[in-house]
C-alpha cells in the first residue's frame, strides 16, 4: 500500500532556461499537497517540474511553511543540472500573506492582484 498521496492542486506550463545553451523550455508543472499515511494526514507542499521527461521535486514539509520553500528546493535541483526556473515566486520583489502563501498565491511590487507562485504570465514577471 502507498502511504504518500500527492494532491494537485493546479498544474500547467513554466518556462526553463537552460544556462550553458540559453534555451528556453516551456515544462509542464504540478503544485499540491502531500499526505501521509492510512489515514490521509496532511505532510506539506510539492511542485513538481517535468523537464525533458525528468520530474524534478520540491518540497517543503509541515504547516509552518508555504510553497516557497518547495520552490526553494526545486531551485536548488535545478541548479544542479544547469537550469533556472523564471517563475514569479523566484522573483526578489514577491512575497506572501499568512493566507496567499499557503494556497500558492502572492504578490509582486508594482501589482494590485495576488498571482500564482508559479505564474510565468510576462505581465507579472515584468511587474
Amino acid at each position: 500500500m502507498v502511504w504518500e498521496h500527492f494532491n494537485i492542486d493546479d498544474g500547467d506550463f513554466c518556462n526553463v532556461l537552460e544556462k550553458t545553451s540559453n534555451e528556453l523550455c516551456e515544462c509542464l508543472y504540478e503544485i499540491g499537497t502531500l499526505t501521509t499515511g492510512k489515514s490521509r494526514v496532511f505532510w506539506g507542499y510539492q511542485i513538481i517540474v517535468y523537464y525533458k521527461g525528468v520530474a524534478i521535486t520540491g518540497r517543503s514539509k509541515g504547516y509552518s511553511e508555504t510553497y516557497t520553500l518547495a520552490l526553494k528546493d526545486c531551485n536548488t535541483q535545478m541548479a544542479e543540472q544547469g537550469l533556472t526556473l523564471l517563475v514569479v515566486g523566484n522573483l526578489s520583489s514577491y512575497s506572501e500573506s499568512a493566507m496567499s502563501g499557503p494556497a500558492g498565491y502572492g504578490y509582486i511590487k508594482g501589482k494590485k492582484t495576488g498571482v500564482r507562485i508559479m505564474s510565468t504570465a510576462e505581465s507579472d514577471l515584468k511587474a
